[in-house]
């Protein structure tokens, strides 16, 4: 009996001092999301700005971002549709992004870029398939029309990565493996983002935002980003990203406009 106690403990002592087997979410292009309902049509807006080593900080641009639902441009019915608009604090360059997706799972079906830098106009369109990414045929003056990208399997538009990760199910340690392409600037891959655990900032009132704290390394081994999401909504409330020379760039969400309700 003492013996059978004793290798009973032991097993025991085993099993507890397994290491718990990793909270990885792997996500495949297609399927429901399971928190997509917190992803709702309106408006946010951002301002982006750098923080010197010595202190300083210095604007770049005001960056919106608008969601809504209803049919896409071909007239299919129930999509996702994503605009952003960055405005250069200088004044030298507007960018505005047209993004489209199927409503529920996220998958993304066309995106057009369109910057405005000393007085001309560049469109770059791009078409989302399973198996590749190509230029737009039919998109009038487009830069990138004989793009082709293949693609080593189905992949989330990288440009909104913000609004995905608002239907995602966050727990504490939860890594969420996604694959993303960012069209016609880099390469199609996967990578990890890691709910790194809670904290609570201040919002743009001041008052205190419960949120999940979000990183990645964007497979560098270094953590290139931290993301603080409201949990309530799953909002991004704040981003800071490590510069070259030690200084950090920020994202920080603004409050709305007087305009933004009609809107939504």
């Amino acid at each position: 009996m003492h013996a059978m106690k004793v290798l009973t403990v032991f097993a025991l002592s085993l099993a507890f001092a397994a290491p718990a087997q990793a909270d990885t979410m792997r996500l495949k292009v297609g399927k429901p999301l399971a928190r997509f309902a917190k992803l709702r049509p309106g408006v946010h807006r951002y301002v982006r700005y750098t923080v010197g080593v010595d202190g300083s900080r210095k604007a770049v641009d005001i960056w919106q971002r608008t969601v809504s639902f209803g049919p896409d441009t071909e007239g299919r019915p129930d999509a996702l549709h994503i605009t952003q608009r960055w405005d250069r604090a200088d004044g030298s360059r507007i960018l505005i992004q047209d993004s489209w997706f199927d409503a529920r799972t996220f998958t993304p079906r066309t995106h057009v870029r369109h910057t405005v830098k000393d007085g001309k106009d560049d469109y770059a369109g791009y078409r989302f398939d399973t198996a590749q990414v190509v230029g737009m045929a039919d998109l009038a003056n487009n830069s990138r029309k004989d793009f082709v990208m293949a693609l080593p399997e189905p992949s989330y538009n990288f440009e909104t990565d913000m609004e995905l990760f608002q239907t995602l199910p966050m727990a504490n340690g939860r890594t969420f493996n996604i694959p993303f392409y960012d069209a016609g600037i880099d390469k199609p891959g996967r990578y990890n983002f890691v709910v790194a655990g809670s904290e609570t900032i201040p919002g743009p009132d001041g008052r205190p935002i419960h949120c999940w704290l979000v990183t990645a390394d964007y497979n560098t081994g270094k953590i290139g980003a931290r993301f603080w999401f409201a949990k309530s909504n799953q909002v991004l409330i704040h981003e800071e990203a490590p510069m070259d020379g030690g200084a950090m760039l920020v994202k920080t969400l603004l409050p709305p406009e007087a305009g933004d309700a009609k809107a939504a």
